[in-house]
């Protein structure tokens, strides 16, 4: 029997940050917007002076802006999705899910020249800060369709429960702006009514048909990892080079290890559990393509040390705690002391 080490082989932090930076960053502009429909209500009463709502508003568009950069900036150093820093300031181009990366680019574009135009609105005139804020309910629901297009949360419950409050709150907040107000702007409320509901039913039946699908990922544009030719090591040399691959433990406690060197790509490593009958040492295969290079007894622990040939091998597996007890995907390192050839 031999043990692997667990040690979390999960992304980086950054992959996690700017997940829940993005779903934060829409809880937070979502209550901008509610509060924003809602206040031409005078939903906090005739005791409650005005100012209190519009500071409110004003400290959640800030909130939600403070959010929205440090979603960007995680976005940008996390590594997995290669996008860049030209990649969050213009629209279209990126390589990492083009369409709905770019309508991310938009939303936080307009989000920033209505943050922008609030706090210059005395320099820039009611009738331009106007016009700009009403850009702030186009912002929103491109903010949804973005998050649901770009993220790869889209099929987890709680991104779904997220995304349904907001859509949630908005709608009831605009059903209750909708059925206020004067006869003149009855057409204009009309229109909102018609305008809600198209995007209700036709973005329900997008996210349905599109990132609720397992096969969304292909077809939002995630570019496809190259393959890289494998290249044996070549020379005197030992390497040491990292290993993915997958872990196998059946009811009797037996384990299988299959792991492709990333390097050395045609070169794969499997390890199994010692058979009781004959054997008393885990074994462990080396393959280049087809053809296998040694089969030997490895030493059981935390490590596996080996001889193929005349190389010294020494293999580390690592596994998060869930791999090491059911199986699952491991990552691991094999040092050599020498080529295989």
């Amino acid at each position: 029997m031999f043990l692997v080490v667990a040690s979390s082989t999960e992304p980086s932090w950054l992959w996690y940050a700017t997940r829940g930076l993005g779903a934060a960053t829409l809880i937070v502009l979502t209550c901008t917007v509610v509060l924003g429909i809602v206040t031409a209500t005078r939903w906090m009463g005739r005791a409650t002076p005005g100012f209190v709502a519009a500071d409110l508003h004003r400290n959640l568009s800030l909130l939600a802006l403070l959010l929205l950069t440090a979603h960007i900036a995680t976005t940008v150093l996390d590594p997995f999705a290669h996008i860049s820093v030209r990649d969050v300031l213009i629209p279209v181009g990126a390589s990492y899910r083009p369409i709905w990366l770019g309508l991310g680019v938009v939303a936080s574009e307009i989000m920033v020249a209505v943050i922008v135009t609030s706090l210059l609105r005395d320099r820039v005139g009611p009738r331009l800060w106007r016009i700009v804020h009403w850009a702030a309910y186009g912002s929103w629901p491109i903010a949804v369709v973005h998050g649901l297009g770009t993220g790869s949360d889209a099929r987890a419950p709680w991104l779904i429960g997220v995304v349904t409050a907001c859509v949630s709150a908005v709608i009831l907040a605009l059903l209750s702006r909708i059925g206020e107000g004067q006869r003149s702007t009855l057409p204009i409320r009309a229109g909102a009514a018609v305008v809600a509901t198209l995007f209700v039913v036709i973005g329900g039946q997008w996210a349905i048909n599109g990132p609720f699908q397992a096969n969304w990922s292909a077809r939002a544009g995630t570019p496809v990892l190259k393959t890289v030719k494998s290249v044996a090591h070549v020379g005197p040399g030992g390497f040491s080079d990292p290993l993915v691959g997958v872990m196998v433990r059946d009811a009797s406690g037996n384990v299988a290890i299959s792991m492709r060197d990333t390097i050395d790509t045609a070169l794969t490593i499997t390890v199994r559990s010692p058979n009781p009958n004959i054997e008393t040492l885990p074994v462990v295969s080396i393959a280049r393509g087809t053809k296998v290079l040694c089969t030997v007894p490895a030493t059981a622990g935390t490590t596996l040390y080996a001889v193929c040939g005349k190389t010294r091998l020494t293999i580390t597996l690592y596994g998060t705690a869930t791999a090491v007890k059911s199986g699952g995907n491991i990552t691991g390192r094999l040092d050599t002391t020498g080529p295989l050839a």
